[in-house]
């Protein structure tokens, strides 16, 4: 019977983050059970550059200063040259933390369940195949929540005969006018004539991928792009909820990513919350690390609960963006703001409203 120091389950980023960073040793035998298929995942994970991330710099593909928020009335320019907005693909990602000296299995296997057997654990698959490892690395997410928010996405990733983008400014949000929903644009322009346009909504329900295809055409027809090629696409959908799992007892059972806890819920971002995650479980000798601060989470949710019950358009994002510095903006959506920078979001939003959410 094969033991394994440690078994990851499910191979998105932050479960490739523990395989590079916490087991890179000749010595470690590792299994990790992914039940897709991880070769043909390719999407972008986008973040300011902070200093926890910049040992990753060379795995940039693109940086930009400057970014936008914007609607069809207005828009309102950001920039920072000390913490620009990056992105990352998954297949970069991916490539750089299989690059090893670890012995790495990986199984395609769905993973039902696992339990402490005798010293170890025992990982039981829906093939009802079993695997024994001395620690468990949990990625899995909760399933989504009845009438809770979520930010879902599909994009295209396409090529124009001409010149058409600023390569050098990206589209953070780009807000349309929706019926019920909140819908924005996000384009990364990679060169001048290659962009992902990515349509976004939060809401409580994933819409058909027809809806967000017509979205995308909208705004490349309102651009006047026409000429162009799709090349690839890319979907996702990410809790805007608390969706951390109590952490174990079991100091042995580590929840990671999003299940423990690394997603920044009012905002989505999620990806180097998550590097962060696993960093500081490395130095640490708890299955637990908080990532977000006490103030942090509530602030979030009183946003989350003002989003939930409010049909909002997008204004609120457009006065807060109004209302700060581009390096404060950063701040805020890496987790990182000053009290003063609170006060100001707090400030920028609507009062009743917002008033009404610290109570629900």
């Amino acid at each position: 019977m094969k033991i394994y120091n440690a078994a990851i389950i499910g191979l998105g980023p932050s479960g490739l983050a523990v395989n590079k960073l916490i087991f890179n040793n000749i010595n470690d035998e590792i299994i990790a059970f992914e039940s897709s298929d991880i070769e043909k995942r390719n999407n972008y994970f986008g973040f300011w550059l902070t200093e926890w991330m910049k040992p990753f710099d060379e795995l940039i593909e693109k940086k930009w200063t400057n970014w936008t928020i914007s609607s069809t009335q207005k828009e309102i320019v950001h920039n920072d040259h000390n913490h620009p907005y990056c992105v990352i693909s998954f297949k970069t990602w991916k490539d750089y933390c299989l690059d090893t000296k670890n012995k790495l299995e990986i199984k395609n296997e769905k993973v039902i369940r696992y339990f402490r057997f005798e010293n170890y654990y025992k990982i039981v698959t829906e093939d009802n195949k079993e695997f024994f490892a001395k620690k468990i690395y949990d990625s899995r997410n909760k399933k989504e929540k009845n009438n809770e928010l979520m930010q879902h996405f599909f994009g295209i990733n396409i090529m124009t005969n001409k010149n058409v983008f600023n390569e050098n400014k990206l589209t953070l949000m780009h807000f349309t006018q929706e019926e019920n929903i909140l819908h924005f644009i996000y384009v990364l322009p990679f060169t001048k004539n290659k962009a992902l346009i990515e349509s976004t909504v939060f809401s409580t329900h994933v819409l058909e991928q027809k809806w967000y295809r017509q979205k995308i055409y909208e705004y490349l027809m309102q651009k006047n792009i026409i000429d162009y090629s799709e090349l690839s696409f890319e979907t996702g959908v990410i809790p805007m909820f608390f969706a951390e799992e109590k952490h174990s007892k079991d100091p042995n059972i580590f929840n990671i990513g999003i299940r423990g806890g690394a997603c920044k819920a009012s905002t989505g971002y999620a990806f180097s919350f998550l590097i962060k995650q696993i960093q500081l479980l490395k130095n640490s000798n708890k299955n637990h690390v908080p990532v977000h601060s006490f103030i942090e989470k509530k602030m979030d949710n009183i946003f989350l609960n003002y989003l939930k019950n409010n049909n909002e358009n997008g204004s609120s994002f457009l006065n807060l963006a109004k209302t700060i510095s581009g390096y404060e903006f950063q701040q805020f959506m890496m987790g990182k703001s000053s009290i003063l920078t609170k006060l100001k979001i707090i400030k920028s939003m609507p009062k009743l409203p917002f008033l009404k959410a610290v109570f629900y």
